[in-house]
């Protein structure tokens, strides 16, 4: 399958498919019965969302790492924070890692969907095997292994 991808000015390849991702895993989210709130700093402070001046210091670092959204499981009303990246290699680059605490990264990849505890990739930098599947850990521990693969196949299909 192949995707027109259209470029907006200003906006890099890795900006188009990080949105891309981020899409797929917001739709995957809802149908996983999820409330879903858009969370990072290009939301709530569009008007910071610069990549060309990008925010400096300390507070411009910690605006920067808020991550993508904030879900609430509708059945335990349990929150968490959920970073979507998307990388051709299927690996984080080291500038990926975030302190912001109790937070979950997607893993986007052409490979598939896969999720790590970013407290445990904080305390395990060298850890390679930080990722897992998504019924492993964390939000999704807990649901519909079909929903889960119908979005994991499709990100194979879209990224591949």
């Amino acid at each position: 399958m192949y995707t027109l991808m259209v470029y907006h000015e200003g906006e890099s390849y890795r900006m188009q498919v990080g949105k891309r991702a981020e899409k797929l895993i917001h739709e995957m989210m809802i149908e996983l019965g999820f409330k879903v709130f858009h969370f990072g700093y290009e939301y709530i402070f569009p008007q910071l969302a610069d990549r060309s001046n990008l925010l400096q210091g300390q507070a411009g670092q910690l605006i920067r790492s808020i991550p993508d959204f904030l879900i609430v499981d509708q059945k335990t009303n349990r929150a968490y924070l959920i970073e979507v990246k998307f990388r051709n290699n299927a690996e984080l680059d080291e500038n990926d890692r975030s302190d912001f605490p109790e937070m979950h990264i997607v893993l986007v990849s052409p490979q598939g969907i896969s999720i790590a505890d970013n407290n445990y990739i904080m305390d395990n930098p060298d850890n390679e095997e930080c990722f897992c599947l998504l019924t492993e850990i964390g939000p999704f521990k807990h649901k519909n292994k079909d929903i889960i693969m119908k979005y994991v196949r499709k990100a194979r299909e879209e990224f591949s």
